[in-house]
């Protein structure tokens, strides 16, 4: 076993996030958990919740580290000494309610390098969503200006006439099979501004299901009652990038299943169709 092999089978993941790829130069993918911070929040009243790992995290650096590796089901805090190195880099993050994909490195210099990707926006990220109604036709591209507004502690984003182009591709991939009006849609964005694909969603009136900033709180609310999970669906399912390291060009691609909770609103739901009138 290599000491990058080690490094990361001994990486401190939370409870529901894995290692799905990673790449000798360094690059690591993980697959978070929807409900885990992809990093600690600042904010004191966040301090309770739970990251993608158990261990101290430096804002200055973006990095996470830590010197002792915990029994699996140690909920503690892992403590860092500063002669230790073990040091796992963001690359990019997702919001607390997303899963999916987060790209991560051992490594500062290919840190950087990917951050670069992705603030040159030559990064493809597909992300999959259920959305609250169907769109009018199958697929298109959503294109928007978009405006970041902040207070009190939180972060949302708007539809401005002055803001920042927002561009999405889309595509309805699937309706669900219980006449509930909903719809799985795959979203490929081109740009990467806050809250994107949720604000673009929302202003053509197919909010995504569980989303609790710019949704259907009603509809949130009910099919939270009949499916008894309450999450955001929105999932990033696969990143690609590639960088160039030593003169040599390296290529990166991780991917993360949507999670079953998605076809349990898709897919045939007893507890569903008996309020919608679908049948088997």
């Amino acid at each position: 076993m290599t000491e990058l092999e080690k490094f990361i089978e001994n990486i401190p993941l939370a409870g529901g996030c894995s290692i799905v790829a990673w790449h000798p130069c360094g690059l690591v993918a993980i697959n978070k958990r929807a409900g885990r911070m992809t990093h600690p929040n600042q904010n004191d009243a966040l301090k309770g919740r739970v990251s993608m790992l158990r261990a101290n995290y430096n804002f200055k650096g973006e990095y996470y580290s830590w010197d002792v590796i915990p029994p699996d089901e140690d909920e503690s805090v892992v403590s860092f000494e500063p002669e230790k190195k073990n040091r796992l880099y963001l690359v990019n993050r997702l919001d607390s309610p997303t899963s999916g994909i987060v790209v991560a490195s051992s490594n500062a210099e290919v840190a950087a390098l990917a951050k670069e990707e992705f603030r040159q926006r030559r990064v493809e990220k597909v992300y999959y969503a259920i959305c609250i109604g169907r769109p009018f036709q199958k697929s298109g591209v959503f294109s928007d200006r978009l405006k970041k507004m902040s207070g009190r502690g939180f972060v949302r984003s708007a539809v401005s006439g002055s803001g920042m182009t927002a561009k999405t591709e889309y595509c309805v991939e699937e309706n669900d099979a219980n006449n509930a009006g909903l719809s799985l849609i795959k979203l490929v964005p081109k740009t990467g501004y806050t809250h994107q694909l949720r604000v673009q969603c929302a202003q053509r009136r197919f909010p995504i299901l569980g989303d609790a900033s710019y949704g259907n709180f009603q509809a949130n609310k009910m099919f939270k009652r009949l499916t008894n999970i309450d999450r955001l669906f929105l999932h990033c399912k696969s990143t690609s990038l590639q960088i160039e390291l030593n003169g040599k060009k390296i290529e990166f691609t991780a991917e993360a299943p949507v999670p079953s909770s998605f076809d349990a609103l898709i897919k045939y739901n007893s507890s569903i169709a008996k309020n919608f009138g679908a049948r088997i």
